[in-house]
């Protein structure tokens, strides 16, 4: 095993660590933040500013492996958006919440891998091509001094509500997830998934960094007594594998689920990418607001223990 792979991998436990102590979710901030609590939001600025650092000094020094997709929006964006956002409040988190609530000992949230695979083997990637904008008009300098600014407004604005011990998550997270991200490629899980999709192997580099980041946050729950068994629900499961395959699909419109776009995507200025971003979390708030049924966040109640 390489050096670079075992320092990979350290960095994904970390990031695995941050995300359980953290708590972050997409779909959790829209709930709060319809609520009046817009504290997971700015968490998720915060997060998105410090990866816009390590992208902005990775270009700079040719660290970055290299641009993401950097396009203008369509209408397949924001349907991507808006499917990815239905699906994540249906399955009742988000692509890192997904990790955190199965970390934390909720097993039957598995579901949302097998129907985000489900979609993967019967539904062959649409390879959409994109009017491709010119790299970076605005400078990177002058994009990344607009997240800060931006990032920076909204913290001092909101400083009441920000939970000051989950700062160092929050740092944490956004720099080694960038910094695995821009030096080794998208690990997330979904990523995983699209790659399967496309037929293309998936390395056992990608497999261990990927399962750090699960055993980081595993760890970290067990360390902070928040570790529990859950007993799968079946009706709960379906509901969720529902949404995993809603989600895959949108982030394969969009392309990028929210994590991926939060730490790469956004950071590099991407016109698509900051609209699929905005567009995914409005419609979680909305969707929330307005409580429909099938919205799952903030409905699973207590746990149930497995014996």
């Amino acid at each position: 095993m390489s050096h670079l792979l075992l320092l990979s991998i350290l960095l994904c436990l970390i990031a695995g660590a941050a995300i359980d102590t953290s708590n972050i979710c997409l779909v959790r901030a829209a709930r709060d933040l319809g609520a009046g609590k817009p504290g997971i939001a700015l968490g998720i600025l915060l997060v998105t500013a410090c990866a816009s650092i390590v992208f902005y000094l990775g270009v700079k020094f040719s660290f970055a492996m290299g641009m993401p997709d950097w396009a203008y929006p369509d209408w397949i964006t924001v349907a991507g958006a808006v499917i990815y956002a239905f699906g994540s409040v249906v399955n009742g988190a988000c692509a890192i919440g997904t990790v955190g609530r199965i970390a934390r000992g909720d097993l039957g949230h598995l579901a949302t891998f097998a129907g985000a695979l489900a979609i993967a083997a019967l539904v062959p990637n649409p390879g959409l091509n994109r009017h491709a904008a010119a790299m970076a008009p605005l400078g990177m300098a002058l994009w990344l001094g607009i997240v800060l600014g931006f990032t920076g407004l909204m913290l001092v604005l909101g400083r009441h509500h920000l939970r000051h011990a989950r700062l160092g998550s929050y740092l944490a997270l956004g720099l080694t997830a960038a910094v695995v991200t821009n030096w080794r490629g998208n690990w997330t899980w979904l990523g995983v998934v699209e790659r399967l999709q496309d037929g293309i192997p998936v390395q056992y580099d990608i497999i261990a960094g990927l399962l750090a980041v699960f055993v980081g946050a595993a760890l970290m729950a067990v360390f902070r007594h928040r570790f529990h068994f859950i007993r799968p629900d079946p009706r709960v499961m379906l509901r969720e594998g529902v949404g995993g395959a809603l989600m895959l699909i949108g982030a394969i419109l969009i392309p990028g689920a929210n994590d991926a776009l939060s730490i790469y995507g956004v950071p590099s200025g991407s016109p698509n990418a900051v609209t699929g971003f905005v567009v995914m979390f409005a419609v979680m708030v909305g969707l929330l607001r307005l409580d429909l049924p099938f919205a799952a966040a903030g409905r699973r109640g207590k746990p149930r223990a497995m014996a």
